[in-house]
């Protein structure tokens, strides 16, 4: 039974990037939702069918590796190829170091003689997320391409659904992979979808980004790859399994791993875009908004925590955990007060994903089984809380025609669902008691022994306060006109409505999933539970508790005398005053200046630009973000 889903999971992917490119444009809504169908009950049955090691040996094995080599040749040309056609220099080099690399492996590295898919909690927990979440997302897509094609001119939608399918089959067979070279070619094909992905658009500016993601994500392979062949060469092992098997032997070995080991880490930061490796997410906002929400949520960078998350038998407790730690709350804080002086709501919501996913780096390089639980619950209510934001973002750009956060002041008189939608994304990203405000909370106890990370922890998570809730209350705010009319599509409030509801749902049964998934993975990667209960509503650990059950029956409350008592009340609408003649004179947004003409009246947040833009802090980001990076891997040498 598992072993078919498994095949499945790859399997049907591949053929829905098929009939999305065979069967015409007309058929795509109804391949999208028998692809969201499939996905969801697939990865159930993953989950239903329990956790088990998948061996794939024998004759299967040796079609599926030569397979795996086919393929690992067809990227590395495919890189090479349009390097060269667009003079990519950089890009180019690093695919000849990836060549050659692959060519040392082939030719030095002694062949495995089976290959095994691992299906443990934390493996069917990324299979939900990415086939959930990812399947809504090509789903709200059939709602969102056809204007944006229209807009721009373009009529490219069979490489877009094609890549994207495609893109959810590799991660599908990277999160349940063990044997290394597997997961690396899984690995490889996720960098080469996002390359198209970002590419999209197929201008000068889509083109650069696209390029800049694939050289940096290379970067990341490279260092991986390295790695991979060192486990390979000097301690024969060839799975995650197998480091941690080894990793768990003494002390001695501990140590001798923790080169390789900050290298597969290393290409983890690439993938997840921590400092210095960040910019190609933030160019990755060029490409359509399904794109992002795939790439910042369910997807491409969920690849590199994962992994990292997986390591931690091999780092845990050690100086190398350490510096791991003090690293992902660097970027956390970082690229916190980053998105805190951006007004563009996708450029907001890429430096948030990549402060949050700097949180759960530090929270597994913390290394306590309360820390490395914290890390995996945060995944989870990441991806499904970033992945609404981004297709909300989407929407409202449809709708008001901007994504600047002040124009859409007084979205919730134009779109009111979409708005309220919306608002649940961002609540749940700032109060109890949903998941990512609690994950925090426990990860900022499991960080309270070292210093340096609880500040930066604390401080990132009082300025991702900030910045939500400034882009809340504009959205929430009055204004004076109603212009906007929404587009009202099943196939775009379907997908938002999933998702919303999926934030409550999982809050809401955060324990039920806490044991199913969590706490057996924690035990499988660290051989200790953590201190951490639920009972009768309270939530329990090592530090403190609160009555989470009561809050959510507060907020309950709150919606429903606010449903019983909105129409009783006539709101008020009031004017402005300029501390001159007041504006009631033509256009009531506007005002008599001092000079007796007329100007727009205007209110706007405060960016803090001079404190926190990103003139003022990338460079610094970049140069803190490698000398971390330099102690991990000096570290690893034993310098």
């Amino acid at each position: 039974m598992i072993e078919n889903t498994v095949m499945l999971l790859i399997i049907v992917p591949l053929l829905f990037s098929l009939l999305f490119v065979a069967l015409p444009k007309s058929l795509y809504r109804y391949l999208a939702w028998a692809f969201f169908i499939i996905g969801v009950a697939l990865s159930v049955s993953l989950v239903l069918g329990g956790t088990g090691v998948v061996p794939v040996e024998g004759p299967n094995f040796a079609m599926y590796e030569n397979i795996v080599l086919l393929l690992e040749v067809l990227v590395i040309l495919y890189i090479l190829a349009v390097s060269a056609k667009y003079k990519n220099w950089p890009t180019l080099g690093l695919g000849i170091i990836s060549a050659a690399l692959f060519a040392y492996t082939y030719a030095n590295v002694p062949g495995a003689e089976g290959a095994s898919f691992n299906i443990d909690p934390l493996a069917q927990l990324m299979i939900l997320i990415v086939n959930i979440v990812g399947t809504a997302i090509i789903l709200f897509a059939t709602g969102y391409m056809d204007q944006y094609e229209e807009h721009r001119h373009l009529n490219r939608q069979k490489i877009f659904y094609f890549t994207m399918s495609f893109f959810l089959a590799a991660m599908n067979g990277l999160v349940m992979s063990d044997t290394l070279g597997w997961l690396y070619l899984f690995w490889e094909l996720t960098t080469l979808c996002s390359f198209v992905l970002i590419s999209y658009n197929m201008d000068e500016e889509g083109i650069n980004n696209g390029f800049r993601a694939l050289s940096l994500n290379l970067v990341g392979g490279v260092a991986m790859s390295i790695g991979i062949i060192l486990l390979a060469t000097n301690y024969n092992i060839s799975s995650l399994t197998g480091i941690a098997t080894y990793a768990g032997t003494d002390a001695v070995a501990l140590a001798a791993l923790a080169l390789p080991v900050a290298l597969l880490c290393i290409g983890g930061f690439a993938k997840s875009a921590q400092m210095p490796f960040h910019s190609w997410l933030l160019g990755a906002m060029v490409a359509p908004t399904p794109v992002s929400a795939l790439l910042h949520s369910s997807t491409m960078v969920n690849a590199g925590v994962f992994l990292v998350v997986k390591l931690v038998p091999a780092y845990a407790n050690t100086s190398l955990g350490t510096a791991i730690a003090v690293y992902g709350s660097f970027t956390f804080v970082i690229c916190s007060a980053l998105a805190l002086s951006q007004r563009n709501a996708k450029r907001v919501l890429a430096y948030s994903t990549i402060a949050n996913l700097g949180l759960i780096i530090a929270s597994a390089g913390i290394g306590t089984p309360l820390a490395v639980a914290a890390s995996m619950m945060l995944i989870l209510f990441h991806a499904i809380s970033k992945g609404l934001l981004f297709l909300c973002t989407g929407e409202i750009e449809h709708t008001i025609g901007s994504r600047d956060i002040e124009d859409m002041s007084g979205l919730i008189k134009k779109a009111p669902l979409l708005t309220s939608i919306a608002a649940l994304g961002m609540v749940s990203m700032l109060l109890p008691p949903f998941g990512v405000l609690l994950t925090k909370w426990v990860s900022m106890e499991a960080a309270s022994n070292n210093p340096v990370v609880i500040i930066f922890i604390v401080l990132g998570s009082a300025l991702t306060t900030v910045y939500y809730s400034k882009w809340l209350g504009t959205i929430l705010s009055t204004s004076m006109d109603k212009n906007a009319v929404p587009h009202k599509k099943l196939e775009t409030y379907f997908p938002l409505s999933v998702l919303g509801l999926s934030i409550i749902g999982t809050s809401i049964f955060i324990f039920s999933i806490y044991d199913y998934f969590i706490r057996p993975q924690v035990e499988i990667l660290l051989k200790v539970a953590p201190a951490v209960t639920g009972q009768a509503g309270q939530f329990t650990s090592e530090i403190g508790a609160f009555a989470y059950a009561a809050i959510f029956a507060v907020l309950a409350l709150a919606i429903l005398i606010y449903l019983a008592t909105k129409n009783m009340f006539t709101p008020r609408t009031a004017g402005y005053y300029m501390c001159g003649e007041n504006n009631l004179e033509k256009d009531r947004l506007m005002f008599r200046n001092g000079l007796c003409s007329y100007e727009k009246c205007s209110v706007s947040n405060i960016y803090l630009q001079n404190i926190f833009g990103e003139s003022k802090l990338t460079t610094f980001g970049y140069a803190i973000s490698i000398i971390l990076i330099v102690i991990a891997l000096a570290g690893g040498v034993g310098l």
